[in-house]
């Protein structure tokens, strides 16, 4: 075998992604090398040995795939140096190594393990940073079975989770990395806020306290201030309702209003979530605006 003609094998032949005989080929050739004794290893001749084991260490720097042997198929286990991912019969496993890597590799790593998956990294707070965020699907999921994610504790990685997802899910399906937001940049969080009482102040409760009260407080920490409206929306007309908040100006907001809950828009401005008053006028029809995971890449 001519070694020389492996060192074109391409990553996505080592993923089971394009034709599968040249990663077989370059696998033999590494393992047909065997593990001499230490005492022995001197007596090899050293050149070919160099070369294989250089195309080895290519091969894990690169990504590291199992189950190569899968002509037409995915891998069940993939890694590369942003996030490292092993299917089993229940689950997805995914360990995120590295949550400022290219998107591509996600992206590269979800689809060796057989999904259409899209992967946007995203500015969070501190506190988000290396999240998986998801899965999302923007058209609706409609198949058999359930999607969802758990984060799993103690992780070895920056973040680990066990995704659960239907193996043969055909639609494409979204996922968020966070990464550190700029300083001032708004965090990408599309998750719903409690108007009962989310507080992003330490050492103070906003909950059930006026716009003037809060306002203030946040003046003194040295923060700017956002506003949102919570309408309480009546559904199907059998009674029950829902919330759903609207950004607006200031100049909407009464000081007398009472604030609902309090969360860190950006890393210097903090939304307050203020229950609309009687003089707020109709409420709105639901018109949420675009989220991080509609927006173009």
């Amino acid at each position: 075998m001519n070694l020389a003609d492996l060192a074109y094998v391409r990553d996505k032949d080592l993923a089971g992604e394009a034709s599968v005989p040249e990663a077989r080929a370059l696998m033999q050739a590494i393992m047909s090398e065997g593990r001499d004794p230490v005492a022995a290893a001197s007596t090899r001749p050293k050149g070919r040995r160099r070369l294989v084991v250089g195309l080895a260490a290519l091969v894990t720097a690169t990504a590291v795939a199992v189950g190569i042997g899968l002509v037409g198929g995915s891998v069940t286990s993939y890694a590369n140096a942003a996030v490292s991912i092993e299917k089993t019969d229940e689950y997805f496993s995914v360990s995120i190594t590295d949550p400022t890597a290219d998107r591509r590799r996600f992206e590269e790593a979800f689809r060796a393990v057989g999904l259409n998956v899209t992967v946007k990294v995203i500015p969070v707070a501190p506190s988000d940073v290396g999240m998986l965020v998801g899965p999302i699907v923007p058209e609706g999921f409609k198949w058999h079975g359930s999607i969802g994610m758990q984060g799993i504790t103690p992780c070895s990685s920056v973040f680990c989770a066990k995704v659960w997802m239907p193996a043969d899910f055909p639609d494409r399906v979204v996922f968020g990395v966070g990464r550190p937001a700029k300083p001032g940049e708004p965090y990408a969080d599309s998750s719903p806020v409690d108007p009962d009482g989310e507080e992003a102040l330490t050492g103070y409760i906003s909950h059930g306290e006026t716009v003037a009260d809060v306002r203030a407080e946040l003046k003194r920490r040295g923060l700017k201030v956002g506003y949102r409206l919570f309408w309480k929306y009546h559904e199907n007309g059998d009674g029950g309702f829902s919330w759903f908040d609207e950004a607006v100006p200031g100049s909407r907001v009464k000081a007398d209003w009472t604030v609902a809950s309090t969360r860190f828009h950006s890393s210097d401005t903090v939304d307050l979530y203020v229950r609309a008053g009687k003089d707020a006028g109709p409420t709105p029809s639901p018109h949420p605006g675009p989220q991080w995971y509609d927006l173009p890449d």
